[in-house]
């Protein structure tokens, strides 16, 4: 295997596990209601995580949404 494969490899792995994170936290967000106040946090800590890795586009967009969400 060359270092092309192998590079390419790891980003296929990397890929599979992130999606399996965002699958995990779309399952988590299912149950939301059942959420204690810790988890609760986590999931704060987690949204501006993601939110620090938004283009200026996509913040645009989850800013526009929020303000949505504030205004009612």
């Amino acid at each position: 295997m060359n270092d092309k494969d192998s590079i390419d490899s790891i980003e296929k792995k990397i890929k599979e596990v992130a999606d399996d994170n965002l699958d995990a936290l779309e399952k988590t967000l299912n149950l939301i209601d059942a959420i204690d106040d810790e988890t609760i946090s986590d999931l704060q800590d987690t949204a501006k995580e993601m939110i620090d890795d938004c283009s200026k586009h996509e913040l645009k967009k989850v800013l526009q949404l929020l303000i949505k969400i504030e205004r009612k």
